[in-house]
């Protein structure tokens, strides 16, 4: 069986067996769409966090990763789109990670419009590199997300290591938000930091009209969930 998922795996690298979605986000005050954050998505594996998963354990998660890098950033016109992409830290870290940046420069047109999403899943194995790798994709003009705050490796020292553009909630504060107070006083003192740092807060996973209401009574930057849009297909958001 596993050198059946290894054979896999390889197809699905190699011949692109995968598509993406895409799901809006929306800025709180006005409701214009804000962006798209591109998702994976593959028939061989009904959650997307499997592949990776695998992917990490034949030693292949880079290259399965600038592959879906590289096949969403050719599905849009980043010149209208403002674009938000899954990366790993160990991506970002990869020596040969801004040789592939460069190639893309014959494919995307706008770096401003891209936003680098650093995926909670893998640990940090080292801060400084990841925050040198950080420092780097600003000089460059891409944005940096911190993605799913709250969970796995994401946490304020985190947010205050890096400091990126943008930081992303977990689900978890979006259910019942309404109802609970201390959600609601962690996401005021994040926008209180958010603030003095100049960087915008998300909150994803929004699914009822209640807890969408509190976060905007809060001052939530940007909001992303089945409520607000479903992820859709490239030819769906045009």
């Amino acid at each position: 069986m596993s050198d059946a998922n290894e054979m896999l795996l390889e197809d699905i690298i190699r011949k692109k067996m995968f598509q993406h979605v895409f799901q809006p986000l929306y800025v709180m005050k006005n409701w214009k769409v804000f962006g798209y954050e591109a998702l994976l998505r593959c028939r061989f594996f009904e959650n997307p966090e499997l592949l990776f998963r695998l992917a990490m354990e034949k030693n292949r998660l880079y290259d399965l990763d600038i592959c879906s890098i590289h096949h969403a950033l050719t599905s849009v016109d980043t010149r209208d789109i403002r674009l938000f992409l899954n990366v790993y830290p160990s991506t970002m870290v990869h020596p040969t990670f801004p040789d592939f940046l460069g190639k893309l420069n014959s494919v995307c047109f706008s770096n401003r419009n891209i936003v680098f999403e650093i995926n909670e899943a893998e640990k940090v194995s080292d801060m400084g590199l990841l925050r040198k790798a950080v420092h780097f994709l600003k000089d460059k003009g891409y944005a940096i997300a911190l993605d799913d705050y709250g969970k796995g490796e994401s946490s304020l020292q985190t947010v205050i290591e890096l400091e990126p553009d943008f930081v992303k909630l977990d689900r978890y504060y979006a259910v019942k938000l309404s109802a609970s107070k201390n959600k609601q006083n962690e996401i005021q003192m994040l926008l209180k930091l958010c603030q003095e740092k100049h960087m915008k807060l998300i909150l994803e996973g929004i699914e009822e009209p209640t807890d969408l209401a509190m976060a905007k009574v809060l001052g939530v930057h940007l909001g992303q969930g089945y409520l607000l849009g479903e992820p859709l297909p490239i030819n769906g958001i045009h």
